[in-house]
């Protein structure tokens, strides 16, 4: 079996679970973070923090067993966001949290490749925190403007960044 035929048997077990549904309890549960872990240890800390175990009995998204801790992008790549949702392969691309989508997903618009971002061709959702070049299209989102003054024969220049 080659690669292709297993990446699609893969998403169609996707599928076939309800991973790519709506998740309302992983919509309540998402938080805005400053930043991700980048390590496991600091994964585990946040995770037992979140306390995602005590909501999955509760919900009817996914086995409690796949309801887990994530930090992912949300899909406008403009914050990080902790939320307690169902894992599932991410298929060559960092991994966001729709939250109109209600669910744990490629950012189609950001692909793994070998210089930036770096992440693997395929990997569960709820192993983000092994790709940090993800996170950093959360910072690298803003635009930065130059302006140039001229006055009294004076040139002052000054960069703003502004978010998008």
């Amino acid at each position: 079996m080659n690669k292709i035929h297993l990446i699609y048997l893969l998403l169609l077990i996707q599928i076939s679970e309800g991973i790519l549904r709506y998740c309302q309890e992983a919509v309540n549960s998402a938080e805005s973070v400053s930043s991700c872990p980048t390590s496991n240890k600091e994964w585990e800390n946040a995770a037992r923090k979140k306390n995602c175990s005590k909501i999955a009995s509760q919900q009817n998204c996914s086995t409690v067993e796949k309801f887990q801790y994530h930090c992912v992008i949300n899909g406008y790549r403009n914050e990080t966001l902790e939320v307690c949702a169902p894992s599932r392969m991410i298929f060559g691309h960092c991994v966001e949290f729709n939250r109109l989508g209600g669910v744990i997903q490629d950012q189609y618009s950001s692909p793994c490749n070998d210089t930036f971002p770096k992440c693997d061709k395929y990997y569960s959702s709820s192993n983000a925190y092994k790709y940090p070049d993800c996170y950093q299209l959360v910072s690298l989102s803003g635009i930065i403007y130059s302006t140039t003054t001229m006055k009294y024969n004076k040139t002052s220049t000054t960069d703003e960044l502004h978010s998008t």
